[in-house]
């Protein structure tokens, strides 16, 4: 009898990520036979510690010969799978023991659903990503798709991911309207829980967050109704905020610009007050980092790599659309 899941997990073979997630792995309170693992190494040999780590888990090893990035890494997995549904994780979670066990509880309960989104929490407790609403938010680690679904919409968009610089970004958001697009019959389950450690925590962790905004156009040609009413939307009181660090990202870089001018204009006012407003953009990008004083000497460029990423990815994603 096949499997209920198949947990399909990219990795680029990191002993320090993959640890934890193979022994949480190893401790689910469902029955093994009731799900399979599928490891996709991404251009990179599993070290000795892991491959055996994985074999004890009775784990299935994939290797990709190149750097593919994560959508070709999840759909060479599911292409191997034989479970009713496709669990997509990544290779740093830790799932709670009873992480499948919950989602199958649901699906028994609900047979009909076609998407199960877990709950992704930060070491604590708090939510990965803040709600405006109760749209479903498609994050990776931590998401059920019924694998015949999964194959009719043809997975994962191969685009979210450029091999000139291995940035890849927005391809859960892309799989996710796609399925909606398909009439998925989607649900939460708060009893699915995963722990992904905290984001960005690096110095330079900054621009490589910059960088990934290069996707961004792909999925507003795609989908632009939705990439606008639901990417990165922030609720204050009654007010919805549309993507605050981005734009004032594009605002710091463009009052920078015009302040310039206006300095070379002999209008020196003027370039006082743009330099104000550019440093007010700067701080609210600054805040998404918590004002940390010793991240603010790469926050200062990051509303520059992030303009000059956006704008290759408009290029780009010009380019991917006209492809037949």
């Amino acid at each position: 009898m096949p499997p209920l899941f198949s947990v399909v997990v990219p990795t680029l073979g990191s002993e320090p990520k993959l640890s934890p997630l193979i022994v949480a792995l190893s401790r689910q309170t469902l029955p093994r036979e009731r799900f399979e693992v599928i490891v996709v190494f991404d251009g990179v040999e599993p070290t000795p510690v892991i491959r055996s780590a994985l074999e004890a888990i009775d784990a299935r090893v994939v290797r990709l010969e190149a750097r593919s990035g994560p959508p070709v890494a999840r759909n060479r997995g599911a292409a191997l799978a034989s479970g009713e549904f496709l669990v997509s994780a990544d290779d740093d979670i830790v799932p709670e023991p009873d992480w499948l066990e919950r989602a199958a509880a649901r699906i028994a309960a609900e047979p009909e659903l076609d998407v199960i989104e877990g709950v992704t929490v930060k070491p604590g407790g708090r939510p990965v990503r803040v709600r405006a609403d109760e749209s479903a938010q498609y994050i990776l680690c931590n998401l059920f798709v019924r694998r015949s679904l999964f194959e009719r919409i043809g997975g994962f968009h191969e685009g979210y991911y450029d091999p000139e610089n291995g940035v890849f970004f927005r391809e859960d958001a892309d799989l996710g309207y796609t399925l909606e697009r398909a009439g998925a019959r989607v649900a939460r389950e708060p009893k699915a829980v995963v722990t992904h450690p905290i984001e960005h925590p690096g110095f330079l962790d900054p621009l490589r967050w910059a960088r990934r905004y290069e996707m961004d156009a792909l999925l507003a040609a795609r989908y632009p109704d939705l990439f606008r009413e639901r990417i990165e939307v922030h609720q204050l009181g009654p007010f919805r905020i549309r993507r605050p660090v981005v734009r004032a990202c594009f605002f710091h870089v463009i009052a920078v610009v015009a302040a310039a001018a206006a300095l070379l204009a002999d209008e020196s006012r003027a370039a006082g007050v743009l330099a104000l407003a550019a440093l007010a953009a700067l701080a609210l990008v600054w805040s998404k980092w918590r004002f940390a004083p010793l991240k603010l000497p790469v926050v200062v460029l990051v509303p520059w790599v992030l303009v000059k990423a956006w704008l290759w990815g408009w290029v780009r994603a010009r380019r991917l659309m006209a492809e037949p």
